[in-house]
This record gives structure tokens, sequence and C-alpha cells, in this order.
């Protein structure tokens, strides 16, 4: 649905209607992207709870703390780019969950090629999309105080959104190379595992 809505959009109304026809969709499927989390958590999926959390709050801070509420960044190639690139990956993603449930672990051979292998162009192009987001919605955030807290307050603590959004930029590729390599060895294993099929 994601994927259909950016297609259907910049196709048809072009880019400069893209969050008009996809915005709303994307921000409420990440909403529910939480409950990944929560099943990993919970242990009702084989996933890390750790690694299910920080991809989560990469595209959350993202999706929802910047693009949600800075219109000048809505709607630009960057932003059409990065939704494609992650509702890509996500059908794919998602559609090799649902076969592996319904098929009981015999997934066909194909997407399981194309599941472990997107993420190798997918990924980093992505990362770069949300970086370059995070670094061009820094005057929106200094000048409007997005999601910042200031002294004096009832709870005496502050937080500036914008410095955080600063600091997060330099971490970034700290925190997805690990994440991209951990890939990489699940890929590595999956691969073998279809090799002695």
């Amino acid at each position: 649905l994601c994927l259909a809505s950016v297609f259907y959009t910049c196709l048809n109304r072009g880019v400069g209607k893209l969050w008009l026809g996809a915005g709303k969709i994307f921000c409420v499927n990440q909403l529910l992207a939480f409950l990944e989390t929560v099943h990993a958590a919970l242990g009702l999926s084989r996933s890390s709870p750790g690694t299910s959390f920080a991809q989560w709050f990469g595209k959350s801070n993202v999706l929802l703390g910047i693009l949600y509420f800075i219109p000048e960044l809505q709607n630009t190639a960057v932003t059409a780019t990065l939704l494609l690139v992650w509702s890509t990956g996500e059908i794919f993603r998602y559609y090799y969950y649902l076969l592996n449930i319904v098929f009981m672990g015999q997934v066909p051979k194909q997407l399981t090629l194309i599941r472990y292998n997107m993420f190798i162009p997918l990924y980093p192009l992505g990362m770069l999309c949300e970086l370059y987001l995070m670094y061009t919605s820094q005057p929106y955030l200094e000048e409007r105080k997005l999601h910042s807290l200031e002294l004096p307050n009832t709870l005496n603590f502050a937080f500036n959104y914008s410095s955080f959004i600063k600091y997060l930029i330099k971490v970034y590729p700290l925190v997805w190379l690990p994440m991209y390599l951990h890939m990489f060895k699940q890929r590595s294993s999956k691969m073998k595992k279809l090799k002695a099929a």
C-alpha cells in the first residue's frame, strides 16, 4: 500500500503532492511498525528488541519527528526516494515473513534471494536520504523550536531537538554500520542454507 501510494502520487500528481498522497499512510504504518519491537520483546518473534527498536526509532525520527512537521521537506525528490526505498524493502521483507508462516518455512528460493539481497543497495540509500533530511531540517527545527522544551518549566528540564538531531547526524553512521553488517551476517547464513538445500 505504501509503495503503491508513492508510485501513484508521483506518476499522477507529481512529487509536489507526495505527502498529500502518501504521507498519512506511511505515518500510520510506522506507528503500527512499533508492534515489531513489542513482539520481539515479548518473544513472539525471533528479532532482537534492541535492533528492532533502533530501526523503528530511526525511521520514526525522520518520518514522524521531521517530515510530518516540516512541510518544506515533504514534497522533495529525496523524500520520494526515501519513501520508495523504505516501502520497497518492506514489501519483500513482509511478503517473505508471510510466506514463511503460510508455507511453514518453505519460502520460494527466488523470494529468499531477493529478500536477503535487496537490502544491499536499499539500506545505504535510505540512510543517506535520512541523513540528508535530518541535515536540511536544521534551520526549520531551530527557527520553530520543534519538539524542544525550554527552561523554565514545571519539569525543570530542557531538551533541544535541533541539537539532538545534530548529534544524531554525527553518530548515525556509527549506529547504522553495525546494523548493516549484522544484515550481511544474516544474509550469509541464509545463503549457506539455500546452497545446501
